[in-house]
């Protein structure tokens, strides 16, 4: 009877291999578990959140609305005066721009929201013992209702401007999944930075901004503008913005392999921007204490 020849280290790496398994599957469920115990939580500072931003202001809710409507009325100006130059955008201009200066702030809010979260809940992480999945969840939670009175904003608007949806526009939800998962991965690894490096930080709020114009939302993504087209289409978010946009308005599924592909690296993006957040996690309240 022959013997299968084993490495020196063979006993201990399959231990260590099933034990890093197990900590990952423990992690996990701790995760999910600890949303569970924590719901009502979750649920107490949203509506404290909520409440608090609108509270000493005469329009409340009605700034959701008017924002967005001023910013659009900007962009239409420029447009109408032609100073701004947006290509085939296939929808009218005005609807447009709304729908995707909103798709981006879906993007954007939920990256500075989650980048803040460290930094605006510290006294409460040292003096509360809660896991902080609960504040990633609370920012989720609200940001997803700040977007929805904007959402039925723009649905009204390319009802008015025409637009007649159909079925694939029940799928527009979904699609800006892997879009909220990068915004809050980034902002997840960008939170305990504010804490220990401000300055990059800074920098990052600043790529984000600038990111803005690298992206087809003013302008229409087949417009050709020299290099600013190559760098448009290497922008994972030209692809993650346009496909659910087009979904809307359309019915149709803009560069639908890229989209698939960016959203399968946001997905994976996010689940270790998360787990780093986590690992790091202690450090920072510890960085809290000494502050």
């Amino acid at each position: 009877m022959t013997n299968t020849p084993k490495s020196p280290d063979s006993h201990l790496l399959s231990p260590l291999h099933l034990s890093e398994q197990q900590n990952t599957r423990v992690s996990v469920s701790k995760t999910f578990q600890d949303l569970r115990s924590y719901s009502l939580l979750v649920r107490q500072l949203s509506r404290v959140e909520i409440r608090a931003e609108f509270r000493r202001s005469l329009l409340g809710l009605g700034w959701m609305v008017l924002v967005p409507l001023v910013a659009v009325l900007v962009w239409v100006l420029l447009n109408q005066a032609g100073i701004l130059n947006p290509g085939d955008t296939e929808v009218p201009y005005p609807a447009y721009v709304l729908l995707s200066t909103s798709v981006w702030g879906f993007f954007a809010e939920i990256y500075r929201a989650c980048s803040r979260i460290q930094e605006k809940y510290g006294r409460l992480l040292l003096m509360t013992p809660f896991p902080i999945i609960t504040l990633v969840a609370q920012a989720v939670v609200v940001h997803l209702i700040r977007f929805a009175i904007p959402l039925f904003l723009n649905v009204a608007v390319l009802w008015l401007f025409g637009v007649r949806f159909g079925l694939a526009a029940l799928l527009f939800p979904f699609a800006l999944i892997p879009l909220l998962l990068l915004g809050t991965g980034i902002g997840l690894l960008v939170s305990p930075l504010r804490i220990v490096v401000a300055d990059i930080s800074r920098m990052a709020d600043e790529g984000i901004r600038l990111l803005m114009y690298l992206t087809p939302i003013l302008y229409s993504p087949k417009l050709e503008i020299g290099i600013l087209s190559d760098l448009v289409a290497m922008n994972p978010l030209t692809y993650l913005i346009g496909f659910p946009r087009d979904l809307l308005t359309n019915g149709t599924f803009f560069a639908p392999f890229y989209f698939g592909f960016f959203a399968v690296l946001s997905i994976v993006f996010f689940l270790i921007a998360f787990r780093i957040f986590q690992i790091t996690e202690p450090r920072i309240r510890e960085r809290l204490i000494a502050n």
